[in-house]
């Protein structure tokens, strides 16, 4: 599976987790919760999958990854306050966004570290050899 494939399955636990926080209202929408939701995975995988600021192994340089999750978690921030921007969604203030924000990309990084990554397509012509 690929790393985009594997974020967004990470997305689906992660904008529900989030959304279930107090801080962030998706019931009190016109359309519904669902929409909410629907609306906030769709914005968020867009979004993820244009500014790729998840790491691809856990392995990587200690200073890379805190700099990779301060990127994603303003990412992120910034996609909630779009959302609401968007949306009847709400976010009461910034601190639950940015709490909002840390468990979606938590979920996104969980998702591409612990889900397998499929094995990798050999080139024409190296099996025979």
């Amino acid at each position: 599976m690929k790393d985009t494939r594997r974020q967004q399955l990470g997305l689906l636990p992660g904008v529900a987790l989030a959304a279930a926080l107090p801080g962030i209202t998706l019931a009190d929408t016109d359309s519904g919760p669902m929409f909410g939701y629907l609306f906030s995975f769709i914005v968020f995988a867009g979004v993820s999958t244009a500014i790729w600021s998840t790491p691809r192994d856990a392995r990587q340089a200690p200073l890379l990854l805190v700099i990779l999750a301060v990127v994603g978690v303003a990412q992120d921030t910034l996609v909630w306050y779009l959302i609401t921007w968007l949306t009847d969604v709400q976010v009461t203030n910034v601190g639950w966004a940015i709490a909002a924000a840390a468990i979606v990309r938590a979920c996104c990084w969980a998702a591409v570290w612990l889900l397998p990554a499929g094995r990798a397509e050999e080139p024409e012509g190296a099996a025979g050899a």
